[in-house]
Parts: structure tokens; sequence; C-alpha cells
């Protein structure tokens, strides 16, 4: 497949994987006839397993570990929708998915394959044992739930990753033709201003035919005079002439390729105007009684497509991919099968779990500290706001011109991205208490907000930008804002997991150690086409001026 195949076949991906688990997750919740959500847990739960068992990725599930997946999955997706007000974007379920599938089915097991497939084979003989399914089902539980309460995940764009490599798309749109105010290659975008698909354009008459106050005639003529370079149809009865802005003549009424008008004058008197028309090749001609004064002289006809359709305009596209390789991450934890016993003889305490929790736990924080790590690292973009409020002055009006700030902010961002502006920020510990003191007014602080060491949600800043608490990797007094589009290719950082966390059984040996390694293959990188752009870091600084 070419480059645009293989973006369609991702496109398409992402849609199919999306609406599987908006199906399994969120329709499944609601009655197929009424459409009022199901109160009763038991119902619900039901229903939603009755959407699991026609998937065939949950098969290698019994029913009690394929109904503990799914629930936990719909129980998350309620939690996260009650606590942002909307559903995880399709990139996210369609990510989940894509893990959910390697992990059941197992297809990347191959003696000959790479690291990563050989690997899958070792965890999927551990995992096929009676005491590894029940693992496997908690492991797969737990994918996109710890997706959606991962702290920076509103920050990155989630992709569907295979267990080897996946492609990444950007497309740009461009003119096709040389047409109206764009050139054939010119990009085109959202902040792109100029004539090209509406037939009825205005140009300016060439610098040597503006009136000077000398000149009676003034010609235009679109093959030597519009970038196009070609003779252009002009539809009857279209054709407008503009003096200083004024529209002073028309063929509105004959159009039989003459133009009549008057031109007033500052003394109350008028100037007749007169001219021709051609409209098999736009060659107009303007004649006024008298010379006009010096001022500017545009034109304005609309396009005859129906005599020459070749001339409409198309747009093409443009594609670049790049190819994402996953590393690893890997940690391991053992012990005597004496101390084994012994904590769990003398303390009720089950030292294997224990490991396996604290392993799992350290894994997924580790992660969102990396990616976090990574955005500070690439980010690029700064500015500095003063704190500094005098006894005497405003404190409100110091607050708006913060707001107004980070509005700059988000212009920049979109300037520089073309797709989006600020959604959202990381603020170190004291930028977050300067936010979160702000008031209920200004800062609306997360529904049982409770502070932690960990990076975590506080709450949503001027009622539209997310706050996230990050009392580590950035400064204790930046502030790093961020953006991210609707589209999956629209973020600053690209992450996904290949495969995700999983439990990795040791034989124990003669030396009677057990030992487990927590094993996982994941993409996490910024973007590589212009992903620093994305973001923007804010210093905070509480500085009285220099007089």
């Amino acid at each position: 497949m070419d480059q645009k195949q293989r973006f369609q076949a991702r496109v398409e991906d992402i849609s199919m994987r999306a609406q599987q688990m908006r199906e399994l997750c969120v329709n499944s919740q609601f009655d197929k006839a009424s459409g009022a959500y199901i109160d009763d847990p038991a119902a619900r739960l039901a229903a939603i397993d009755g959407v699991a068992a026609t998937m065939p990725m949950f098969e290698s599930l019994t029913e009690g570990h394929r109904r503990e997946v799914v629930s936990a999955m719909a129980s998350s997706v309620v939690e996260y929708e009650k606590q942002f007000g909307e559903l995880p974007r399709d990139e996210v379920f369609a990510a989940a998915h894509k893990a959910m599938e390697n992990m059941l089915i197992l297809e990347g097991a191959n003696k000959a394959g790479n690291e990563g497939q050989m690997m899958m084979e070792s965890i999927g003989s551990s995992l096929s044992e009676s005491s590894g399914v029940e693992i496997r089902a908690k492991m797969v539980g737990l994918i996109l739930p710890t997706m959606l309460a991962t702290a920076t995940s509103d920050a990155v764009t989630y992709i569907p990753g295979a267990n080897d490599e996946v492609e990444i798309f950007k497309v740009r749109r461009v003119a096709g033709s040389n047409f109206g105010d764009l050139k054939r290659g010119e990009e085109i975008d959202s902040t792109t201003v100029g004539q090209y698909s509406q037939m009825r354009q205005r140009y300016k008459f060439p610098a040597a035919q503006q009136p000077d106050g000398t000149k009676t005639e003034f010609a235009f003529k679109a093959k030597t005079d519009l970038s196009m370079g070609i003779d252009i149809p002009v539809k009857k009865g279209t054709a407008a002439i503009y003096y200083n802005r004024r529209r002073v003549a028309t063929d509105f009424d004959q159009k039989n390729g003459r133009l009549y008008g008057e031109v007033p004058q500052t003394d109350g008197t008028m100037i007749s105007i007169s001219g021709t028309v051609d409209y098999t090749n736009c060659s107009i001609v303007v004649t006024p009684a008298t010379a006009l004064p010096a001022g500017e002289l545009h034109v304005m006809f609309e396009i005859d497509i129906e005599a020459s359709p070749e001339l409409i305009p198309t747009i093409d596209h443009d594609m670049t991919s790049c190819k994402l390789r996953p590393s690893q991450a890997a940690i391991a934890a053992d012990a005597t099968i004496q101390a084994m016993f012994a904590m769990n003889r003398e303390y009720n305490i089950d030292l294997k779990s224990m490991q396996m929790s604290h392993l799992r736990n350290f894994l997924a924080n580790e992660k969102a500290v990396r990616h976090l790590t990574d955005i500070d690292f690439a980010c690029v973009n700064e500015s500095t706001f003063n704190l500094y409020c005098p006894a005497d002055a405003d404190w409100k009006l110091h607050r708006e011109l913060l707001r107004q700030t980070l509005l700059n902010i988000s212009t920049n961002i979109l300037e520089l991205t073309k797709t989006v502006g600020l959604i959202g920020m990381f603020a170190g510990r004291q930028a977050c208490t300067v936010l979160k003191s702000m008031g209920p007014d200004f800062f609306q602080p997360a529904a049982g907000y409770q502070q932690t060491n960990n990076i975590h949600f506080a709450g949503t800043l001027f009622g539209m930008w997310k706050v996230y608490e990050a009392p580590i990797v950035i400064g204790e007094w930046d502030v790093l804002c961020y953006g991210r589009g609707a589209s999956h290719s629209d973020a600053g950082y690209v992450a996904g997991d290949a495969i995700p966390a999983t439990m990795y059984n040791h034989p124990i040996g003669t030396n009677l150690r057990s030992r487990n390694t927590l094993w996982e293959l994941a993409y996490g990188e910024v973007h590589p086409f212009d992903g620093a752009n994305y973001f923007h870091r804010l210093h905070l600084v509480d500085v009285a001026p220099t007089k």
C-alpha cells in the first residue's frame, strides 16, 4: 500500500476499534429500547457482558474473568465522564482495544520473530496455565482504567501499537491548481486566506493602471495581470468596478459586455464611467468621462466554470510518514521461599502479591513521569508572568492579566500548530498553589480533591483549562502548558502500549528464590512532526519591579 492507503487504513482501524469499545463500555450501559441508563448493577453488568460475549477477543477468558474485565472498563469510563464531563477520545479507546487484543490473542507469538514477539511467546506460555489465566484477566482489566487514570494522558495521543513498529503520518492539504490567490503546491490550512473555491473573485488593477488624476482609460486582463496566467471566462452580468472600495459601474442589467456607472466626487458632482468586458477572456477596459482623481481601482467578477469546467480548482494531499518503535520496560522482584513463608506465617502478608502490586504501581507511575519528563525536555517556547502585586493594587485585575497571558499562550500554540490552542497545563507545586488560591470564581477544584505526591488532576482554571499538579519533574514555579486537538495526530506526544505490563514467572531454582518480572513494550516519545509546538512553558516569578 502507498502512504495514503496506509493512512486511510490507520484512520479506519482507529474508528473500528473505537466503535467496538464504545459499544462495549458506553452504549451497553443504556437500555436499547428506552435509551435510559440501566440503574440496576446486575442488569447493567449482564448487558455489558452480553456485548463482550460476542467479541472474539474475549474467547480465551472464562465467563467470570470476562465479566471482571468488562466491569472494570465500563466503570472507569463512567468515572472519567463524571470527572471531566466528556467521554474518552477515540484513539484512547482504540489503543486500549489493540493492547487487549495483543495480550488476549497473543498473535505475536513467534519463535522466529523479533525480541518483542519471542517475549510474547514466553509470556503466552506463562499465562496459558491455569494460574496465569486469572493473572492475565486482571492485567487486561487494568489496561483501559490505567490509561484513563494516567495524569499525562490528556496531553498525549494514543496509537494502537503493533509489537514491532508503528507508522504515524502527517498530512498537508495543498492546492492542486494555480487558481485564484493560490499556487499549485501551496499549503491550505485553517489560517489560509485567499480566493480559491469561490468563483466570485475580486482583484486590484495593476499599479500602472491605477487612477492618478491624469489617466482616462484603465485596462485589466486576466492572462497578464493575474498569477494564473490564463484566459478566464466571465459569467455575464457579474462584472463590477470599484473605485476607492465603492462600486461605481456594473454590467448587471445589460449583460451585453458594456459597463455603466457614475463616480461621485467630494464636491457633489458625478463623473460618468463606461467600459467593456470581454466575457471570453476577462479583458476589461474602463473609460471615465474625465480623469479620475488618484485612488484605488478594483474589479470583481464571477468565473464562468460552465464554460470552462476544467478551471475548477482541486485540493491534493501531501503526506509524509515516520516509523516509531516501542521500547521495553522491565522490573523484577524476588524473595526466598523461606522469607515468603515467614512473612505469611508471622505477619499474615502475602509477600508475592505485595511485590507485584508495588512493581505494577511503580511501572505505571514511572511511565507518566517519563511522559512529562520528555515533554518538559522538548518544550522550547517560554514566557514569564510576574505575580507581584503592590499592596494598593487590585489583585482581581492582576488575575485578569494572568488570564490574558494564558490566552496569549493559547494563541501562540494555535499559530504554531495551526490546529489547536491551549487546553490544559501541568503546574509545579508552588505554581499550582497560586492557581488554587485564586478562589472559586477563577479556579474550580476537582470533585473530592485531595493533594498527593503524584501527578494528579487539581481542577479547572478560568472555566476552560484543565490543571494538573506536578510536584515532580517540572520547576515548582513553572506551568507547562499544552495543546491537543481532536484528531489522533494533533498532539505533541505519542504514546501507546504494544504489550501492556505483564507478569513473567520464573521457575524456582536450586537457590530457592522465587522471582517475578513485570515487563512491557510501549511507545512514548515527542511527536516527530513538530511535537514541541504543542507545548509552552510559563515561568511564574514574584519580584517587585525595579524603579
